[in-house]
């Protein structure tokens, strides 16, 4: 004890020390303190007892609150450059390694912290101070993970000021001089590039890998430092040649490969009262399709560093850099990881197919960044990236390809031009599994939504095909066909209003595709934007006998498949003819033949409907009318079906429907509008033609609106409604509980084997002038009604499939409507 009183003058002066006011008594309160820390470490070989203990963490804080009075105060700082010129955070790193001690090492974090930040000549361009950060950093005892945090946030402010100042960047990087690096026979290509000689040349770099996967401030902090450091690598030569043959790429791609090895099956959430009603309402509620998949926690670590890597990128400036990186991905991550276990699970009866597909969508929902995206589907898709001029290249950039080489051929991984992406999604919709069909159907929408250059890769096209441009008339008739199949299955007294919804939707996901950068396929393409489907595509045939079998399918498949159906009808790549629409080139040309005698009736004969052959009919639309013909079916054999309908269809929508005055808007099949609920005219176009008035065009919602209902449907809902209105408690409580026993009986789904030929024009004239039957009545041919019923689903499910096609049919012809005013796809013929 007297030593100790000795040395800092009695307890008294320890547990009460006199606040210093001016810089000078600061100054001289500093050094004391300096000064005691030192006699401290020197004057006992044991500084771990306890005595010692405490008395560092007094004269610690007392530095820590005397750097914090004079950052406070104007420059200059002279504790700061004291610190420096003492090396006093030599000191302060064996104390805090010695003592084992948590208060200890956490007031030594707050000391160095307050250095960093300080700003001042000596301090973080100084290598004493470096390798004191570094020694505390790499072998403090991290018990706790506040103190990891805060131990990395030294890192992470070293990374930022070596971004703001790259003169200082020598002090904490020392690259092997050429002389030497040239005369290491040792340093083989293979050795050079694993980077285990390489660390004491940067041993900030390789902290901050070393935390870089954790979760938390330490991850965070490690993460943003890392990308500091790659991103200086535009402005110091010696750092950009030193990252490309580091081990950086190579550690980041295997890295993320562990994690995705990591992955396992998907995790199917129970049902609980948060599922959404329409799901809840249907066959499969209690099924694997209707669960959420919940990704493990597995999967969150791994999006987490994925998404850095796409950090990386952005931030990177240095081409070099940057192509490394990519070069790495693809070869140790896509090559060697991703791809295969794609192909190993491309099992037609389900398996791990489902769980790859739905990382594989996850993978590209979640990033946006151009180089990593096109890295990942130019190899899944088999296509042809350009190739580099390696004479551009450095000599480091070269000797990394030469590895990567040497590995790709070591591994020999199977090629995707054997087997791609492509045929995967056709195994997938061909599935058994439903759980397979609904992650490839996400799959497909993701690429179709937010990867528009590679859309025509996944879906074949017609690629020398001009799009000819329909007339006023034609395209009139065929919406009015869309709506007529619409409003067939529902009456809806507010169509006009929620038709209006459906087109501002359509008139503001058309417009973003007009903003779409141009690709160079693009750019190249002598054939003009969009092009006609392929027809005969594996793919486009699977989705349309997906499409015949609607009503048995679950209700979430059938969401996502009107969501990939949306998306390619809203693709400005994708022409509508030969699926949606009648291709132009099969009208019948006698209702063309005056559209050249003058400029009146050259007018009046655009708004005349064409004619066109009954196998002209669009391959999609001609599904739909079997679909409506099925519903139109059963709305003759059951006399209530449609007051079914439209309650199912009002049950549905109380989900939706925002508190307060009642909403009439419509539920989207494939995703909630962002306009629900809006009141607005239908939106006219300067200088297009008007394709939304009716005039022998098509009927509008206001006329059809006013339909009258037939009389055994009108006595059907005259039956129901007493549950609303009359009777006691519990009579309407047992005719509930009947109409729920009905609601879940099985009703037979039959459905045709073959699509109906009837042609797609709504009031379509016959060459001979006689207009054909009305809408409704779709057409069917002897054998068009297979013998053998098709799956049994209950009626409760087909009346919220119903609601589901009818919704899209009501979207599509939103999408049809404002294509043809924004996309000129309609028009006058030039005179």
């Amino acid at each position: 004890m007297d030593f100790w009183s000795r040395l800092i003058g009695g307890s008294r002066a320890v547990s009460k020390p006199s606040r210093a006011t001016s810089p000078t008594e600061r100054l001289t309160a500093f050094k004391r303190s300096c000064n005691a820390l030192q006699q401290i470490w020197r004057a006992t070989n044991t500084p771990s007892a306890e005595q010692s203990t405490t008395h560092a963490r007094t004269y610690l804080d007392r530095l820590n609150a005397i750097l914090s009075d004079e950052s406070r105060g104007p420059a200059p700082h002279p504790c700061v450059a004291y610190a420096a010129s003492s090396q006093i955070f030599v000191t302060v790193t064996k104390l805090a390694l010695s003592y084992y001690d948590e208060v200890v090492l956490r007031s030594a974090t707050v000391f160095f912290n307050t250095l960093i930040d300080a700003e001042v000549d000596g301090v973080v361009d100084n290598r004493l101070f470096a390798r004191a950060l570094v020694d505390l950093v790499r072998r403090a005892d991290k018990a706790s993970t506040e103190v990891e945090g805060r131990l990395v946030e030294l890192l992470f402010g070293v990374a930022n000021n070596i971004r703001l100042q790259p003169a200082i960047l020598p002090a904490w990087f020392v690259p092997r001089t050429t002389a030497s690096h040239e005369s290491d026979s040792a340093a083989s290509v293979g050795t050079e590039f694993a980077g285990a000689t390489r660390k004491d040349e940067f041993p900030l770099f390789y902290l901050l890998v070393e935390y870089v996967h954790h979760e938390g401030r330490a991850g965070d902090f490690a993460r943003t430092g890392l990308l500091y450091l790659i991103e200086t690598a535009s402005r110091s030569k010696h750092l950009e040649k030193w990252l490309i043959e580091s081990d950086l790429a190579t550690l980041m791609a295997t890295g993320l490969g562990a994690l995705y090895s990591q992955l396992g099956g998907l995790i199917l959430t129970s049902v609980d009262d948060d599922v959404p009603r329409i799901i809840a309402l249907s066959d499969h509620s209690k099924e694997e399709t209707a669960l959420h998949p919940t990704l493990s926690d597995a999967m969150d670590a791994f999006m987490s560093y994925l998404l850095f890597w796409q950090d990386t990128i952005d931030h990177c400036k240095s081409a070099e850099v940057n192509d490394t990186l990519l070069d790495h991905f693809q070869v140790l991550f896509l090559e060697q990881l991703l791809y295969p276990s794609l192909l190993e699970s491309s099992d037609v009866a389900g398996g791990s197919t489902a769980a790859v597909m739905t990382y594989l969508y996850r993978i590209l929902d979640s990033i946006d960044q151009g180089e990593l995206v096109h890295r990942i589907l130019d190899f899944l898709l088999a296509s042809s990236p350009p190739v580099e001029d390696q004479m551009s290249m450095s000599a480091s950039r070269r000797k990394s390809l030469d590895v990567l080489a040497a590995l790709a051929s070591e591994a020999a991984q199977p090629s995707p031009s054997l087997f791609n992406l492509r045929d995967l999604a056709l195994l997938g919709l061909q599935s058994s599994n439903r759980q397979t069909v609904l992650a490839t159907l996400r799959l497909l929408n993701v690429v179709l939504q937010r990867h528009h250059h590679f859309a025509r890769a996944l879906i074949l096209t017609l690629p020398n095909q001009p799009v000819q441009q329909r007339s006023v008339g034609a395209l009139n008739a065929e919406l009015e066909y869309l709506f007529d199949l619409a409003t067939s299955l529902v009456v809806e007294p507010n169509l006009d209003q929620t038709y209006e919804n459906y087109v501002a939707d359509a008139t503001w996901v058309l417009e973003s595709r007009l903003c779409l950068p141009v690709s160079l396929e693009e750019a190249d393409d002598e054939v003009p934007l969009p092009r006609p489907l392929q027809q005969d595509d594996p793919i486009i045939q699977e989705l349309l006998g997906h499409v015949q079998n609607f009503f048995t399918n679950s209700i979430v498949v059938n969401l996502s498949l009107t969501g990939v159906l949306m998306s390619l009808a809203s693709s400005h790549l994708f022409s509508l003819d030969g699926w949606v629409l009648v291709d132009p080139a099969r009208f019948e040309k006698s209702t063309e033949s005056g559209l050249e005698k003058d400029t009146f009736e050259g007018v009046q004969a655009a708004y005349e409907p064409p004619t066109w052959p009954a196998s002209a009919a669009p391959t999609l639309t001609r599904a739909l009318g079997g679909l409506v013909s099925q519903v139109r079916q059963w709305q003759r054999d059951v006399p209530d079906f449609d007051v079914l309908v439209a309650a199912r269809r009002e049950l549905l929508q109380q989900e939706d429907r925002p508190a307060g005055p009642t909403s009439s808007s419509s539920r989207e099949p494939s995703q909630a509008p962002a306009s629900v609920g809006r009141d607005r005219s239908r939106p006219s176009y300067p200088g297009s033609p008007d394709i939304s008035t009716p005039a022998s065009r098509g009927r509008s919602p206001s006329s059809i609106q006013s339909r009258p209902m037939d009389p055994s449907r009108i006595r059907a809902e005259s039956n129901i409604r007493p549950l609303d209105s009359r009777g006691t408690s519990s009579s309407r409580s047992a005719a509930m509980d009947s109409l729920r026993q009905r609601l879940a009986m099985p009703f037979p789904v039959h459905t045709s084997s073959k699509p109906s030929t009837r042609s797609a024009g709504a009031t379509a004239v016959s060459a001979e002038g006689e207009q054909k039957e009305d809408v409704g009545e779709v057409e069917q041919e002897d054998e068009g009604i297979s013998e053998d019923p098709r799956p049994v689903a209950t009626l409760g499910h087909v009346l919220t499939n119903v609601v589901v096609l009818y919704e899209f049919l009501l979207e599509l012809s939103a999408v049809v409507q404002t294509r043809g005013s924004l996309f000129e796809e309609a028009g006058y013929p030039s005179w």
